[in-house]
């Protein structure tokens, strides 16, 4: 048992033109980089994934390549060369994998100005909790290239693929989705009242239509042959990287020769990880925290009822929140346990926010709590029970949201809604997943594959079921108690 780290050295600054050296190594020991907690090695080692995103800059060499690592040995050191192209300041990250696994990642940035003499940058490191993988997960690497609207994707599992790059020629393909989510909010809406049978087909209907578009337009053509080929073996999928450009959920993997199985979301535990989120195997629920503002959903009280029942008397109930300065306190002092939201969730073109009794709470005040990783001491679950609450809005050329906000900030895991949902079966899908996840001990993917699945057939053609962004490790497990593990 050993503790390990991954370590990377880059320029800090040069000039345009110029090619510099980027050394990727995986060390074991307690000599360098962060202090790790240990992880076992089969005595011939393990075969990793190293891939490198780095946008502004020219790859001299593959940005992706493989490495062994042995037991009681630092591995080799790998060597990719990058040539700045335009001054600016850029960033590069590398990030492993073990099979489709993700492990870890770390991030650099390098300045390029005219003139400026090549300098070592620090050295970057990142802890790996654990070399552990679990067979049969499978990852989507989606990354925003150079150039608007180009994409490149590359499916990571124990088969190593390169990387395949689409050009969105109507631009950034959001603007697809937000068609999308508009027909959704109408189609949730129309649910709520009940209507007829004939129109519950039709809106089946139209939704597999639009998760077989979005199949055939977004995801290239090379990876869609990739993940038929790994379709038998594949366990669970997962997709890092550019996650709101499409609702992936509602990919619907239907091609010539291959018989459709469903949404993707309905037959495998599907699950997303933004830029930065670590790998977090053990989400600790040893607290529990309440957010219902005045005016949530006529269900909010049963749902609190219903999970304080699931979580049990061993965990400790921060009680009800419904004001914005106490629920900004418990995120900064670092809330260890679930926090769970039961409310409405105001999504426009300039912003997400909840009407909390004195005051809005936006994801602009998760800002500082992001920066100093409040949570990331305890890790909690954040389940966002509310109106498209995984959805993201551009703040000064960067990506925020409820999302990657609070997972910045350290949350374990995150759940989240892509759209207005109805408050009947939000209740119902939280009620099956924390059954699931808490007292039947299952992984974080299979307990939202199991909610998704259980939502869909009591409720028809109400699309609430594929509203849900799960956010963490598949494999991830929840224990109510205080562990060490």
């Amino acid at each position: 048992m050993e503790p390990r780290s991954l370590i990377a050295e880059l320029a800090e600054q040069t000039s345009p033109g110029r090619v510099v050296p980027l050394h990727v190594q995986i060390v074991h020991g307690r000599e360098r980089g962060a202090q790790l907690r240990s992880f076992l090695l089969p005595p011939g080692g393990a075969q990793v994934i190293v891939t490198v995103h780095a946008p502004g800059l020219e790859a001299v060499d593959d940005l992706y390549q493989e490495l062994h690592v042995l037991p009681g040995r630092d591995s080799d050191v790998l060597l990719f060369r990058l040539k700045a192209l335009d001054p600016g300041l850029h960033e590069v990250t590398v990030r492993v994998f073990r099979g489709g696994t993700f492990l870890g990642e770390v991030t650099s940035q390098i300045s390029v100005r005219d003139g400026s003499v090549t300098r070592d940058g620090p050295q970057r490191h990142a802890p790996l909790d654990s070399m552990a993988f679990d067979p049969g997960e499978v990852t989507l690497q989606v990354l925003k290239e150079d150039g608007d609207g180009v994409f490149s994707f590359q499916l990571i599992s124990e088969t190593f693929y390169a990387r395949e790059r689409l050009d969105f020629r109507g631009g950034d393909p959001r603007k697809a989705s937000e068609a999308i989510y508009a027909e959704l909010r109408s189609a949730a809406k129309a649910a709520a009242t009940n209507q007829g049978a004939g129109d519950i087909s039709w809106l089946s209907d139209r939704l597999e239509n639009h998760g077989v578009e979005l199949w055939k337009s977004v995801v290239p053509q090379r990876i869609q042959n990739q993940f038929w080929e790994e379709v038998g073996k594949v366990s669970a999928f997962t997709v890092l990287g550019e996650h709101d450009i499409v609702p992936w959920e509602l990919l619907y993997p239907l091609n010539d020769g291959y018989e459709g199985r469903g949404f993707l979301a309905e037959w495998l535990p599907m699950v997303r990880r933004v830029h930065g989120q670590e790998r977090v195997r053990s989400l600790s629920l040893a607290g529990a925290a309440f957010v219902v503002p005045p005016g949530s959903p006529a269900d909010a009280g049963d749902e609190v009822a219903s999970l304080r029942a699931c979580l049990g008397v061993t965990v400790s109930d921060a009680g009800v929140l419904s004001e914005r300065a106490a629920l900004t306190a418990l995120i900064k002092r670092g809330h260890a346990g679930l926090l769970h939201f039961a409310c409405h969730n105001a999504f426009t073109g300039t912003g997400s926010r909840v009407l909390m009794a004195d005051g809005p709470f936006d994801p602009i005040d998760l800002a500082s709590a992001a920066q100093l990783r409040t949570l990331r001491p305890h890790r909690p679950l954040v389940f966002f029970n509310a109106c498209r609450s995984a959805g993201e809005i551009d703040w000064f050329g960067e990506s925020l949201g409820w999302a990657p906000q609070f997972l910045t900030a350290g949350a374990g895991a995150f759940v989240g809604t892509l759209w207005p949902v109805r408050s009947r079966s939000a209740l119902q899908f939280a009620d099956t997943f924390y059954n699931q996840l808490v007292t039947h001990r299952q992984p974080l993917g299979k307990a939202s594959l199991v909610a998704r699945q259980t939502t869909r057939d009591l409720h028809g053609g109400d699309p609430t079921w594929l509203a849900y962004a799960v956010y963490g490790s598949p494999a991830a497990t929840a224990h109510t108690i205080t562990s060490r593990e």
